[in-house]
């Protein structure tokens, strides 16, 4: 097959959704397939690669990411057409994100008569809701732009949402119910969906590491890791509100015997490094990381704080779980993904219920030790080879569907 895929972020920008991109577009070349790529430029000079098209972003926009963003355009359209007439014929469409990019490839689709498939893992009700500076009118104005864009004919159920909550869930049930098959990394993702009005067939197929680095860096001489203290905890991310690093620093700041590694790049560096800074040598700012070198560190640490509050999945818990690192974590959704011996989730999301957890295990490290035992038989899920057929069963579905 020749798969042309949508998304808002280059392959070559850091991020869990780029990372999983990654990850299914070498497997799907290693198994024939051929992967066109649609995005908006990278930040910075990037190689050229001849399997992406590089898309013109909107001067002084951008996404909450700080990323250049895309919009379906006249323009965008002619360029995306000019590159289907060039390097066709193209037999699907995946859209990977449902920004303007997203919305792009749906429109590309309708307009060469091609099925399209559409990832859905964006929990953006509870980012706006939460971390957004103005969340009504950051929602208002989404499902404004979005409804312009993908009409809903259908009024989607509201399933006891707020206000903001509505706006916010609109532009994804639109994307949704655009697609010919929906696919989801979680199954209550796939709920939370479906609750709201989604009847599209969803697919539940989880995120995957690529195989190859895995196997390289479990290859690599093991990290000898202390058993004694302090303890040493891993934060990875990016460095924004949604993502809580600063609450995670203060954690670190509670617990006696602990220091804390934060790795990543993002709009809160600056507050990040003078909140490390008054800790002193108990929290080290490591800065941006490859997947690699990511996976490495967790071979040297005790366990993942994980933050977060709003990932639908999260592609650094899957990082962890395929290095056999022991969770700490807040979000009830999350317990779908983390193997119930493999991690420990706190009472709530506040920085005293995290620090609770870390003191605990501070005290009795034997539970570490318990956990990544439990880990282990959990190893090999995040391999991206155990999930691509099912991708490809669902992108022959689509393709079978389109020729009825």
């Amino acid at each position: 097959m020749h798969l042309a895929f949508f998304t808002d972020f280059h392959p070559a920008t850091l991020g869990g959704v780029q990372t999983a991109m990654r990850a299914l577009c070498d497997s799907l070349r290693g198994l024939g397939h051929r992967v066109t790529v649609f995005c908006p430029p990278a930040p910075g000079s990037v190689a050229a690669d001849a399997d992406i098209v590089v898309l013109a972003p909107v001067p002084a926009l951008a996404l909450s990411n700080g990323l250049p963003m895309v919009l379906p355009t006249r323009a965008t359209r002619r360029a995306v057409d000019a590159a289907f007439a060039a390097r066709g014929p193209v037999d699907l469409v995946h859209a990977l994100t449902t920004y303007g990019c997203g919305v792009a490839g749906l429109r590309a689709a309708r307009r060469h008569g091609l099925p399209v498939v559409q990832t859905m893992q964006s929990r953006d009700d509870t980012m706006i809701q939460k971390y957004a500076p103005a969340p009504y009118l950051a929602a208002l104005t989404m499902r404004w732009l979005h409804g312009v864009l993908v009409p809903l004919r259908h009024q989607p159920s509201h399933d006891g949402d707020g206000r903001v909550a509505r706006l916010a869930w609109r532009p994804l049930i639109a994307q949704a119910q655009a697609a010919d098959r929906v696919i989801v990394p979680t199954r209550h993702f796939a709920r939370r969906l479906a609750v709201r009005g989604v009847d599209r067939p969803i697919h539940v197929v989880s995120n995957g590491i690529d195989d190859a680095l895995l196997d390289r860096i479990r290859g690599a001489a093991a990290p000898q890791r202390p058993a004694g203290p302090p303890l040493r905890a891993l934060w990875c991310g990016r460095l924004s509100p949604e993502k809580r690093p600063l609450e995670a620093i203060a954690v670190a700041g509670l617990v006696e015997n602990c220091v804390l590694d934060v790795y990543g790049s993002g709009p809160l560096a600056g507050r990040v490094a003078a909140a490390a800074a008054e800790l002193g040598e108990r929290v080290r700012v490591r800065g941006e990381v490859s997947q690699a070198g990511c996976l490495s560190a967790m071979r040297e640490h005790d366990l993942l704080l994980l933050t977060s509050d709003c990932d639908t999945q999260g592609m650094v818990l899957l990082e962890a779980l395929a290095m056999g690192l022991p969770i700490v974590y807040c979000d009830p959704e999350l317990s779908e993904t983390v193997p119930a011996a493999g991690g420990v989730r706190a009472a709530d999301s506040s920085v005293p219920a995290f620090a609770a957890v870390l003191r605990d295990l501070a005290r009795d490290r034997s539970r570490l030790a318990a956990m990544r035992e439990a880990l282990a038989a959990h190893a090999d899920e995040p391999r991206q080879s155990r999930h691509s057929a099912r991708i490809l069963a669902v992108y022959t579905e689509a393709l079978e569907k389109s020729e009825v």
